[in-house]
């Protein structure tokens, strides 16, 4: 489950009769949840691409928020209060893309514990205005500045690379048993493609081999680990002019990506957003290029 799964299934609980200070616990556990999904797509080098990408965060975040509160916010209404409140640290927010304009990759992990830190300002002004809608912005103001501190103090690297990590794990496989003594081992039987292996060997292989402007554009090697029953390790070669996949990973890659077997088959198939997969940390890429994923976009059109 993504944690953005878990404010879903924040929002289905009744509040209505829990104390107010189990709320503002509760509260400020989404807070932290959403803050760190910020400072994730924070590494992303693209000048304001972490803006794109942190809106929908911060409005999921709003609409737990006042849930907790009892207050019930649409996606739209929600979305357009991050858009007010975010008029409070706009300078901050452009001087950080500012960074990532002249320096693209140490500039980025740069904003990390600032898109952390932002976030947390943002949700504790949301969490004052659900509780009196009559704040002065004048407050809110002096609220979010206080949080940020708060926030700057709060941010933990190793928090962070929990947080990264947490969807990266995959299946083990089941140990295999020893032979019994004395007895020949028969031979393997021959694996039949299925499934995955089926997925990248001929669709996805041929997707490659009609798209040469992407193998161009891309020129290096994409390791997939894909966790799951059905999953396994592979390597998606963009600099052959054929045979581009192969099991296990080899060679230095230009960008891993890490899901579920289950979640790459949906992504080939178009039956989920890749974008959305993205932010729901469905989908985890190494490192957050949104250049990168780009350029391999044709492949999953």
């Amino acid at each position: 489950m993504s944690w953005l799964d878990t404010l879903e299934d924040i929002r289905k609980k009744d509040f209505a009769k829990v104390p107010m200070k189990d709320r503002d616990k509760a509260a400020r556990d989404v807070i932290n949840m959403a803050s760190y999904g910020c400072a994730v797509v924070a590494v992303s080098p693209m000048p304001f691409s972490d803006v794109v990408l942190s809106l929908p965060m911060q409005s999921a975040m709003v609409m737990t928020v006042g849930h907790i509160y009892g207050r019930k916010v649409t996606q739209a209404a929600a979305k357009d209060l991050v858009v007010e409140l975010g008029t409070v640290v706009g300078a901050g927010m452009l001087a950080r893309q500012g960074i990532k304009a002249l320096l693209p990759v140490v500039g980025a992990l740069l904003t990390v514990p600032a898109a952390f830190a932002m976030n947390w300002g943002i949700g504790r002004a949301a969490m004052e205005y659900f509780k009196n809608p009559s704040l002065p912005k004048d407050q809110l103001k002096k609220v979010f500045d206080a949080a940020r501190q708060e926030g700057s103090s709060l941010f933990s690297k190793e928090r962070f690379d929990a947080f990264r990590k947490s969807r990266q794990a995959t299946t083990p496989e089941a140990a295999p048993s020893a032979d019994e003594p004395g007895k020949k081992k028969a031979p393997a039987p021959r694996k039949r493609r299925t499934g995955v292996a089926k997925l990248l060997h001929e669709e996805f292989e041929g997707r490659i081999a009609a798209h040469p402007e992407v193998r161009e554009a891309f020129a290096g090697r994409v390791h997939l680990d894909l966790s799951g029953s059905d999953g396994g390790l592979w390597t998606v070669d963009l600099t052959r002019r054929e045979g581009f996949v192969s099991e296990g990973l080899t060679g230095a890659p230009k960008l891993t990506v890490r899901c579920s077997a289950r979640d790459f088959t949906a992504l080939m198939k178009g039956r989920k957003n890749t974008q959305l997969a993205v932010l729901a940390g469905d989908l985890v890429l190494e490192p957050m290029n949104l250049d990168l994923v780009t350029t391999l976009a044709p492949l999953f059109g």
